[in-house]
């Protein structure tokens, strides 16, 4: 039973990050995008900061969902070469 529990968790873990790493890709080249677009200055840039900050925020959350996730995929299976 632990071993099915910790292969659902990297998987759901592997899963969200996926997902944060979709999320961080298409809110970074919506914002490379907005700095080519002629539009009110002060508006541009939160538009920009809001973008591109969410990118980075969202890269990160996969970077960290991923590591933990494919770490705990493989500590589980030297637990299961071990039994």
């Amino acid at each position: 039973m632990e071993t099915f529990i910790n292969r659902t968790t990297w998987f759901g873990l592997s899963a969200i990050g996926a997902t944060f790493l979709g999320i961080s890709v298409l809110f970074s080249i919506l914002g490379i995008y907005v700095l080519g677009v002629d539009m009110m200055g002060f508006f541009k840039w939160i538009l920009i900061i809001f973008l591109l900050g969410t990118g980075i925020i969202g890269g990160l959350i996969s970077l960290g969902a991923l590591a933990v996730g494919l770490k705990m995929k493989f500590s589980s299976n030297k637990e299961t070469a071990a039994e």
